[in-house]
């Protein structure tokens, strides 16, 4: 059963490991420089700029009904960026809540009994892998989201601007023709005409002048009102502009702040996918030495049977003398009978007490 949950705790550390070192995709636009229009998008073989593709559809989950032709979220481009930012902090809150309820079993169980810390503990490294590589994918989310954001304000700064280059040339224009009017020069001018003899070339020049006296008189009413109108609207446009930036800054340094986090995360995770690695070789070798302990508790030596140390604790026979020898030889050819002469040879050794050396 512990050789089983030991291979089991082997293969998800492996796993985990490897999805720890390796680089997350990182799609993060890099914030805009201040000043600088984001690039429009490149155009094709044709010349016209390709359409952007369609917002991916949601994924269905298993609770989702058969039919959502009159239940459709909304698309993520259409969401409000401080909507989409709520929710995706709200979603990750929600996702670590539940990571801390199962830390919180892990724990109390191996409060519970000190024996299954060696398993809690790499399960708890896990939990905290999976913790900190959702950080690190809802960071780089949120730093694309402020990125995006900030190119948005910054293709807003420029309409701005536009707008205020307008009114100064505006204002430009007005002062130019009140300068290029002048009307006591008309009227002096209509004077000298009303002197002449009547004619038509008088009359005619006499209704030119006066047109062009009406049109200074107008213009003397109406320039002052036009140049005061665009002078307020180019100012409130420069304070508008000044807050657009400010905006921009704002978005650009939590951009900056969430790709950190992200940087952060990533760090960390290889961090304890060293420390996952240190808990699995521990627990192999933990597991090894018990083994150990239970194979070397009980050990019973073998030792020889007592005939066999009777057999070692006697005394050899003596080797046979050639007189020996011979006298069986006679003995045999003598007698014949063969086990009389070795019985015989055999007495002859033996010592007083009677018993073989």
């Amino acid at each position: 059963m512990r050789r089983a949950l030991i291979l089991t705790l082997l293969v998800c550390a492996l796993a985990s490991v490897a999805l720890a070192q390796a680089p997350a995709p990182s799609n993060v636009p890099p914030p805009p420089p201040a000043g600088v229009a984001p690039p429009p998008p490149a155009a094709d073989a044709t010349g016209a700029a390709p359409e952007a593709p369609p917002p991916a559809a949601p994924e269905a989950t298993e609770t989702a009904p058969a039919d959502t032709q009159g239940a459709r979220e909304t698309p993520l481009d259409a969401e409000p960026f401080d909507v989409r930012v709520h929710r995706r902090l709200e979603e990750y809150n929600q996702r670590r809540a539940q990571r801390e309820v199962e830390m919180n079993s892990y724990a109390e169980a191996s409060g519970s009994d000190p024996g299954l810390e060696r398993y809690a503990d790499p399960r708890k490294v896990q939990v905290e892998l999976k913790d900190e590589l959702d950080r690190e994918q809802t960071s780089e989310q949120l730093a694309s989201d402020y990125a995006e954001q900030a190119r948005e304000v910054l293709s807003k700064e420029q309409a701005v601007q536009d707008f205020i280059a307008k009114r100064r040339k505006t204002l430009d224009d007005l002062s130019k023709q009140n300068v290029n009017v002048n009307r006591q020069d008309l009227e002096v001018a209509l004077a000298n005409l009303a002197r002449q003899p009547d004619s038509p070339e008088i009359q005619a020049q006499m209704r030119d002048l006066e047109q062009k006296l009406s049109e200074a008189e107008r213009l003397e009413k109406d320039v002052p009102a036009r140049q005061t109108r665009a002078q307020q609207e180019a100012a409130g446009a420069a304070e508008e502009l000044a807050k657009l930036k400010e905006l921009e800054q704002s978005y650009e340094k939590e951009s900056k702040s969430f790709a950190a986090d992200a940087l952060s995360a990533h760090n960390n995770r290889l961090g304890l996918a060293d420390r996952l690695e240190y808990y699995l070789v521990r627990a192999q070798a933990e597991d090894v030495l018990e083994q150990g302990r239970k194979a070397t508790q009980s050990v019973q030596h073998l030792s020889a049977s007592p005939a066999v140390d009777k057999t070692l604790n006697s005394s050899a026979p003596s080797p046979k003398s050639d007189a020996d020898l011979e006298q069986l030889k006679n003995c045999i050819q003598q007698s014949g009978d063969v086990q009389a002469c070795h019985e015989k040879a055999r007495q002859t050794h033996l010592p007083d007490d009677g018993k073989p050396l």
